[in-house]
Order: structure tokens, then C-alpha cells, then sequence
């Protein structure tokens, strides 16, 4: 989805807080507003993704879905930056919410863990927000790799949670296939910038791989984590090459080994894990981008994986 951005004009101004116990708390950047824009209907892909036999062969998983799910396109100007955000979500009565955020493959979007929409909000009652992040599925951006893109992240992601007006911390289930501008990542480097909007929660980062944790000084991030009672559960595939090179695997490693309480390594059995398998392709119409433009990829989730996942969401303090 292309457009204009440096030609959008916000009809409201509405500003992102960094805190949402205080709804007058302003980020670090000086501007950064947003609008929303729900749809009456449910969008044309998310409509055809969810009457796939192919990914959902329950009817009452199916029925579900089309009845609770709801679609929206998040206008956010950040200073001289904007982009536009195409989300689907689900509401529930409680203030429990969770923010889902694919990795930076190019077959990634909102779709991946779509699996998941209805259990959590079934089972835990939690409102769940699916996002295309710049650059992937329908929302703005030139490629993958935009350089405002990582120096705005975490502007982007309080945005995004500011327009659905939430006033508690919320959770976040997130997956990380590139070092800098995952899903994961970025919320790193969310936590090093508003960490108010995490306290007592419970992350579940899947095989995460960070290269920039977007500190001021090493060591920022766990004074966060700690000082803010924020915890993170990082599922990943166990691989010495990773460990000894890359510098997120490094970090995890380091903590883990140091008996570090706020980060929790699980490690992927690959012969029962199927957290990193995918469901036949689906035909989508523009739901994608480039060579995956109509291609919705979604994640192939184990049961025991997707209540795995509950628990520990549940487990957080306040959660």
C-alpha cells in the first residue's frame, strides 16, 4: 500500500502518551500524534483469510472470527515522519490487552499468529492487536528497511497503543527474524524508551535476534527490567553459532547463565516444537507484499504451544 505520507494531514491531534496510568504523559519526540480509522466492515483480506478452509476447519473458530474480529488503519505522524498502520483487533470487557508483532521475513504481516486470536481472547479475555509493522502487509512504506522506521519504532508502537486508548500496561507476543527492526526487537527498544507500558507484565519474544538494544549505556535494559518489574520469556531454538555470535543469542546466553530473573530462556525442542512451522500458503488478494502480495503465510501452532503461551502471559504479576 502506497501513499502520500509526506502529504498526510491529521484531523485530530491526538498524542501518544509514554505512560498509560497518565494519559498526559508525553514521549521523548516532542510531536507524535495519531488517528484512527476503524472500518464498518471487516477488511476484504481478513474476511477472505478467515473463510479459508485451508488454515481454520472448525466452522465455530471460523464464524468467530468473522463475527469479533474488526479492521483499522492507524494514521501516525511522528515529527516530519508518517505512516499509516493497517491493524485488525478484538475487544474484549477487560483491560487485558496484547499487542502481536510479526518478525521482518518477507513473508511476514499480521497473519502470522492469527492462530492465537481466539484463544487468547476466549480463553484469557484478552483484546488482541495484530499489526502490519511499515514496510509489510498493507500498511505504508517503501521497503523493508526504512531508516525511520527503526529510529521511530518504539513512537510507532506507543501509537499504535494509544489509539485504542489503554490505560494499564499491556503484554506482547512478538517474533524476531531480523537483528534490528523485528518484531522483537523493537520492542527492546520500547522498553529502554517507555517502560511504563509494561510494568508487571509478562513478553514472549520468539526466537528473538536483537542487534541494537537501543540503549544509552549497556546495561540500561535490565535496570528497566527490573526497575519496572517487566519480565521476558524468549523461546528460541538453541544453536551454538548464534550464541557465540550474534549479540542478542550472546546477551540471553549471559543473563540465563547469570541467573538474571526478569529473562527467562526456553529452549525450542525441534523434534516437538512447531512453533516455527507454517500452514499452507492461502491465496489473499493484496494482502501482502512484493512476491507475497497475495500470499497469506500463518503460523502452524501446536495447542500445547498456544496454551503454553496463555500460561505464561497469565503468570505475570497483574496480568
Amino acid at each position: 500500500m502506497q501513499s502520500s505520507l509526506s502529504q498526510v494531514k491529521l484531523k485530530t491531534h491526538n498524542f501518544a502518551y509514554s505512560n498509560p496510568c497518565n494519559l498526559s504523559s508525553r514521549t521523548q519526540l516532542k510531536h507524535v500524534v495519531f488517528e484512527r480509522h476503524d472500518r464498518e466492515t471487516l477488511s476484504p483480506q481478513a474476511k477472505n483469510l478467515f473463510n479459508s478452509r485451508t488454515i481454520f476447519e472448525s466452522d465455530s473458530e471460523q464464524e468467530w472470527l468473522l463475527e469479533n474480529v474488526h479492521s483499522t488503519m492507524i494514521s501516525i505522524k511522528i515529527n516530519d515522519d508518517s505512516y499509516e498502520i493497517n491493524s485488525n483487533y478484538v475487544l474484549s470487557d477487560s483491560q487485558r490487552f496484547i499487542l502481536v508483532l510479526h518478525g521482518f521475513d518477507k513473508t511476514e504481516s499480521w497473519t502470522t499468529w492469527t492462530k492465537t486470536i481466539q484463544p487468547l481472547s476466549q480463553r484469557c479475555s484478552y483484546s488482541v492487536i495484530f499489526v502490519d509493522l511499515p514496510g509489510f502487509g498493507r500498511s505504508s512504506g517503501r521497503d523493508l528497511n526504512q531508516a525511520s522506521w527503526k529510529r521511530n519504532g518504539p513512537e510507532i508502537i506507543i501509537a499504535i497503543l494509544s489509539s485504542f486508548h489503554i490505560e494499564n500496561p499491556v503484554n506482547i507476543l512478538a517474533t524476531c527474524v531480523d537483528p534490528i527492526l523485528g518484531g522483537s526487537a523493537t520492542t527492546v527498544r520500547t522498553i529502554n524508551r517507555y517502560p511504563a507500558w509494561f510494568r508487571d507484565r509478562n513478553l514472549i519474544f520468539t526466537n528473538s535476534v536483537i542487534g541494537d538494544f537501543g540503549e544509552s549505556k549497556v546495561g540500561d535494559f535490565e535496570k528497566n527490567l527490573t526497575q519496572f518489574n517487566i519480565h521476558i520469556i524468549v523461546h528460541w531454538f538453541p544453536d551454538e553459532d548464534h550464541t557465540h555470535h550474534c549479540v542478542a543469542y550472546k546477551r540471553w546466553n549471559k543473563l540465563r547463565q547469570s541467573g538474571f530473573r526478569h529473562v527467562q530462556l526456553i529452549d525450542f525442542d525441534p523434534v516437538k516444537q512447531t512453533a516455527q512451522l507454517v500452514c499452507p500458503e492461502v491465496r489473499v488478494l493484496d494482502i501482502g507484499r512484493c512476491s507475497f502480495k497475495h500470499k497469506a503465510i500463518v503460523y502452524q501452532l501446536s495447542e500445547e504451544y498456544i496454551q503454553q503461551i496463555i500460561n505464561t502471559l497469565s503468570a505475570g504479576n497483574g496480568s
